[in-house]
């Protein structure tokens, strides 16, 4: 077969000469020959490919010529029917590449006897059965691949679930100690409220507790107007009942004061402070301040009233020793 060129192009700028190379078959005994002359070829640039659905050869090859100009070959030929596709192999020398076809070789058995064909027979057995087990053993080893994976998903999905779950019952947790935690806070405040309200109250109960003392101190203090001294009488019938009478006076006056005193000093004490402790811190209201004056008053009138019995006794006295001495000389004895 003669060689032939043809030139074609592409659009990135390389030509290429399809190249028909001259091949050759030659029929021999135990093989069919292919021989197909490439030269400038090299045996890299060469490939022998098998198409298995068609029973073809296809051998194709390319190298550079010069530039941008390519050679190339695409060539396909029939595999005789008779020819072991299996050992099909191809060498490649002296520009020359040469595929070797080999033939199928049939050659007769004598007929074997009735012990061979059972051995065979048994042989043929034993294959299928080892087939069988083979099958079985493959089939048991996807079975439980199977179920290893069906393990794992299942152990995968357990795990999300109980993490779901876990989360779930952290945030109910959760949720249940903000409650907790805002009812313990809005009972401290209520409680707080209840405590504020009750000392507001109490507050209020002293402060109308002590308007109420005080009323009633202006009430027991007795105005100056008001007060009465009790009356000292004297007799001139001697002097020892002038004495007894005049110093029983003075021990009621006396008493009385002490008493109104008393009454004033324990009802301060029953305040909290002493007079003296709110003197001191200047701490008086308006009514202590009366009050203060109220018993200085009472003291000054208490002074002047011992000073005044003091001297009227004293009078008394000097007047009565000296009655019996001015009337001695006029009486006349029977």
């Amino acid at each position: 077969m003669a060689g032939r060129q043809q030139m074609k192009g592409t659009g990135f700028g390389i030509q290429y000469e399809d190249l028909v190379p001259k091949s050759e078959w030659k029929d021999q005994p135990e093989a069919t020959l292919l021989t197909i002359d490439l030269p400038g070829f090299a045996k890299e640039q060469i490939k022998v490919t098998y198409v298995h659905t068609s029973k073809m050869v296809r051998v194709t090859g390319e190298r550079p010529v010069a530039d941008r100009r390519w050679s190339r070959f695409n060539e396909v030929f029939t595999v005789p029917q008779n020819c072991l596709v299996d050992k099909i192999h191809g060498s490649f020398k002296n520009n020359v590449l040469t595929i070797t076809m080999p033939k199928e070789t049939i050659t007769k058995t004598p007929n074997l006897p009735e012990a061979s064909k059972v051995e065979k027979l048994e042989e043929k057995k034993l294959l299928e059965e080892s087939r069988r087990k083979e099958k079985e053993e493959e089939a048991e080893k996807k079975k439980k691949l199977l179920e290893e994976k069906e393990g794992l998903i299942r152990t995968l999905q357990e795990e999300a679930k109980a993490k779901e779950m876990a989360e779930a019952r952290k945030l109910q947790e959760e949720a249940i100690a903000k409650e907790k935690a805002e009812a313990r806070k809005l009972q401290e405040e209520a409680k707080a409220k209840e405590k504020l309200e009750e000392e507001a109250t109490l507050e209020k109960k002293i402060q109308e507790k002590k308007s109420v003392d005080e009323s009633g101190r202006k009430e027991k203090i007795l105005k100056p107007e008001h007060r009465k001294l009790p009356e000292v009488v004297y007799t001139k019938s001697g002097t020892g009942s002038g004495t007894k009478s005049g110093s029983g006076g003075v021990s009621e006056v006396v008493k009385s004061a002490e008493e109104k005193l008393g009454y004033l000093v324990e009802k301060e004490k029953k305040i909290g402070k002493g007079i003296m402790e709110k003197i001191r811190g200047k701490d008086l209201t308006s009514e202590e301040k009366k009050m203060m004056v109220n018993v200085g008053v009472a003291a000054l009138v208490i002074f002047a009233l011992g000073a005044y019995v003091s001297y009227t006794f004293c009078s008394s006295s000097s007047s009565s020793s000296s009655s019996p001495s001015s009337s001695s000389p006029s009486t006349k004895p029977e």
